[in-house]
């Protein structure tokens, strides 16, 4: 009887220094946790507390606040890569100039709103690849001297652009291009888009080009009937230089509304001092291409980084 005694007696102990064991593991377990976590959020809020973002109710727009606080950080200086080519010399290399519209955040809603839209998910992704890849961002200057065969570019170069100046790209994409030091192009309408915000963003790593300034709109007859190439190259030249002025004298790029172009647009946009215009031809840029009708890969909001690396590479 006295052993069986001791024996549950052992076997009671026994279970009582077994469940300490597990309580002790298990707070260890969710302090843990909870560091974990804390690191995360005090990371999210390093990442976002130079922008304070509203939504509208109305048309379900998104909108920046302004801030006369916001500093915006210069991107690091680079170092040139190109290599000058010789007398008769060619270039075997074409350049990927990409074509974002819009972004949104899919950790709330995983739909894009239609297939303009890039999940920042997958843009932090393809940021992330480019980083650690070594990727190099030509220059206006470099992307125009490219196409007129003066120089050759490192086989890894790439292009980032963005069009319409939307409010998700200072949003969403401005955090993202800032954290992994990659410089992008958001092509905006200046006849919509605000002068502040404009002087706000000059020196940051996100370069304003021009949209045109009052030309994003309908009224034409060509292509997709944008009112560029039904104007005078008296109207089209001043509506330019416009922007140009608004933009701070920033000419290194065009992009054309809706991607319209005709030779008297080209003409316009050459004498109000652009180096290079886009269009919305699906391709990549080449050497000896016309600077003035230059294409770019569109970004879809379906795009998987495989799809991206194919892009790029």
């Amino acid at each position: 009887m006295r052993k069986q005694r001791k024996k549950h007696s052992f076997i009671s102990i026994f279970f009582i220094i077994v469940l300490i064991i597990i309580i002790c593991i298990s707070i260890k377990m969710m302090l843990s946790i909870l560091e974990e976590q804390n690191v995360k959020i005090e990371n999210i809020t390093s990442n976002t507390n130079d922008y304070e973002v509203s939504s509208k109710t109305k048309n379900n727009e998104i909108s920046i606040l302004p801030e006369e606080s916001v500093k915006i950080e210069s991107p690091k200086k680079r170092e040139s890569r190109a290599i000058k080519l010789a007398k008769g010399e060619k270039s075997n290399n074409s350049l990927p100039v990409l074509m974002y519209h819009f972004f949104y955040d899919d950790s709330e809603d995983p739909v894009a709103p239609d297939s303009n839209y890039m999940p920042i998910s997958s843009f932090e992704k393809q940021l992330e690849y480019l980083s650690e890849n070594d990727y190099y961002y030509p220059t206006w200057d470099e992307v125009a001297d490219f196409v007129d065969g003066k120089i050759d570019l490192p086989d890894k170069s790439v292009v980032l652009t963005m069009d319409d100046g939307d409010d998700s790209v200072f949003i969403y994409a401005l955090p993202l291009l800032e954290k992994y030091n990659v410089p992008a192009t958001a092509f905006v309408i200046t006849s919509e888009f605000d002068e502040n915000e404009i002087k706000k963003y000059k020196d940051s790593i996100l370069d304003l080009e021009s949209h045109t300034d009052n030309m994003h709109r309908g009224g034409g007859t060509v292509g997709h009937n944008g009112i560029f190439p039904s104007l005078s190259l008296e109207e089209g030249t001043a509506d330019l230089k416009t922007s140009i002025k608004k933009l701070g004298g920033n000419s290194g790029a065009l992009a054309y509304p809706f991607g319209d172009f005709t030779d008297r647009t080209k003409e316009a946009t050459k004498n109000a001092g652009f180096k290079v215009a886009f269009t919305t031809v699906n391709d990549k840029v080449k050497p000896g291409m016309d600077k003035y009708e230059l294409p770019r890969l569109r970004m879809f909001s379906d795009i998987k980084l495989p799809g991206f690396k194919y892009y790029v590479q």
